[in-house]
């Protein structure tokens, strides 16, 4: 079995790609394992490397990513043939909200031993978010149309996240910049057919986030139910909310409380569909989809093979 790992050499503002030289690449140097590395160096790259890997599927593969939810993300939208393709994952990410909601390993060089060993195995899920006259994106943890996507969209390039990685804050990036979108953002009504069996129909509208895991954000459990092998995606829906109670309402998502309050609807379903009026933002994964009016969002089950 050859390994491949893909690594992140700026995640959480260079942390990654010291984990690697001073942990890992030796470890790996130590062993058996017949493995090569790749470094991504822009935007889109590793969905590029893990798409060249798996081209063929005429052999069975296993990548092992290193950085944060985006990069797991272009690595899931990278894969041709699942069938041959066996994925692990080392986060060195600032959220890393795929690894908290698996309960992985916070230790590295752990983390690699238990992938070399191929200690715990599991099929997941992963969702699907399409709009019309676009190409479908696959997401791992959660997709987000509306408030939380305009949210994930700043944090991407907000000199903020960077400062906060820096002294060790970064769960806080999410929380700052939600306060600072809420003045901006304007609510409209929303449709939401679920599972093409019933509708909903809500006047004040501000995200859905369908979700894989529980987290998103760096730790807001928005859908505490979530599981990432059971065939369906979870789905928490704010809507009604006077704005100035949106504050009160975001830290009690830590602890995935805000399913008690009036105004948060939390679903299970396979399939969804949301129409607006006025594009909204969209997001997977925590990267930036295309703003969208009409966006169906689905679960593919059991399709990736995972080792941790």
């Amino acid at each position: 079995m050859k390994y491949y790992f893909i690594l992140n050499p700026n995640s959480q503002t260079g942390k990654g790609r010291l984990i690697w030289k001073k942990q890992l690449l030796p470890c790996l140097k130590a062993s058996k394992s017949h493995w090569k590395a790749f470094y991504t160096r822009y935007p889109g790259h590793c969905t590029q490397i893990v798409s060249q890997l798996t081209s063929t599927g005429s052999e069975p593969v296993t990548i092992v990513i290193l950085g944060g939810d985006g990069t797991l993300n272009e690595a899931v939208n990278g894969i041709k043939h699942f069938e041959n393709v066996t994925l692990g994952y080392i986060p060195t990410g600032s959220s890393n909200d795929f690894a908290r909601g698996m309960k992985q390993n916070s230790d590295p060089l752990e983390t690699l031993h238990n992938i070399l060993q191929n200690k715990h195995e599991l099929w997941l899920d992963y969702g699907v978010v399409q709009a019309p006259g676009k190409a479908p994106q696959r997401f791992i943890v959660s997709s987000g149309i509306g408030f939380d996507a305009y949210v994930t969209d700043e944090a991407l390039t907000s000199p903020i996240k960077n400062v906060l990685n820096a002294i060790h804050m970064g769960k806080l990036t999410y929380a700052l910049i939600a306060l600072k979108k809420l003045v901006t953002i304007s609510l409209q009504p929303v449709v939401l057919t679920i599972d093409d069996t019933y509708t909903l129909k809500l006047p004040r509208f501000y995200f859905a986030s369908s979700h894989n895991l529980p987290y998103e954000g760096g730790g807001f459990k928005f859908t505490p139910q979530a599981r990432p092998d059971d065939g369906k995606l979870n789905v928490c829906v704010v809507h009604g909310f006077l704005k100035c109670l949106i504050p009160v309402l975001l830290p009690t998502a830590f602890f995935g409380l805000h399913k008690y309050f009036p105004g948060v609807t939390l679903l299970s379903c396979k399939k969804l569909i949301v129409r607006l009026a006025h594009p909204f933002p969209v997001h997977t994964d925590g990267e930036t989809y295309h703003p969208q009016t009409k966006l169906r969002i689905w679960c593919e089950p059991g399709k990736i093979r995972f080792v941790y």
